[in-house]
């Protein structure tokens, strides 16, 4: 268990060490050829169904249906008393959209300005691949393999198809640079497999010394 906590540790800080030094480069410009590039191959690649679908990524990754699926997960942790589930949740969630706006309002950085949807926050990193995408998608699937470690690939690969499928999406609709749904991507993830490794750790400790984990 020890080796699995550290493993989950170390990836998640090397993946805030990679959003760390990724930020750095997009507050110095460097990356802004590759964002164009992105941005042109997505503008010439663009078709009515592709935009819808990335349109009702959109509306998934908002606000409104966010906070519901949020709490409506708390609530069912809540309800079948899974008490360590809620609280991984929330820190994962709360974490991942403080973490976003606060980096937000530090980078300030502009938005493309031919995106299909309209968007008025800073552009990196995305709050829907960092919250939405990661958070939500990659945290409730972390948890969910938590609970039936069986199943637990299962869960991750769905986790991180929709996160990966939200970041693709922000890229689509041209309201976000490449570089920000990475960034989003990096940071959430990190956050997710931090309070996983605080959260197995704990567990384990429980159970050693009470004989069974907390519910």
């Amino acid at each position: 268990m020890a080796a699995t906590t550290t493993r989950k540790f170390r990836v998640g800080a090397g993946l805030f060490a990679g959003f760390l030094l990724l930020t750095a480069l997009v507050v110095a410009g460097w990356t802004q050829g590759l964002d164009d590039a992105w941005r042109d191959l997505m503008a010439a690649n663009e078709t009515p169904w592709l935009v819808s679908v990335a349109e009702l990524f959109h509306h998934l990754g908002a606000v409104p249906i966010a906070l519901a699926t949020s709490v409506l997960v708390a609530a069912t942790f809540i309800v079948v008393k899974k008490w360590w589930a809620f609280w991984a949740w929330f820190a994962i969630v709360a974490g991942a959209q403080v973490f976003s706006t606060i980096t937000k309002l530090l980078v300030d950085r502009p938005r493309p300005i031919d995106a299909l949807v309209h968007e008025s926050s800073a552009s990196y990193p995305s709050g829907h691949a960092m919250v939405s995408g990661a958070a939500i998608g990659i945290g409730l699937a972390v948890i969910a393999g938590i609970i039936w470690p069986r199943r637990h690939r299962l869960f991750l690969g769905i986790g991180i198809a929709y996160a990966v499928v939200m970041a693709w999406s922000r890229t689509y609709l041209r309201v976000h640079w490449l570089t920000d749904v990475v960034g989003g991507l990096l940071f959430g993830t990190a956050i997710v497999l931090v309070v996983a490794a605080v959260v197995i750790q704990r567990r384990w400790d429980i159970q050693n010394g009470a004989g069974k984990p907390a519910e």
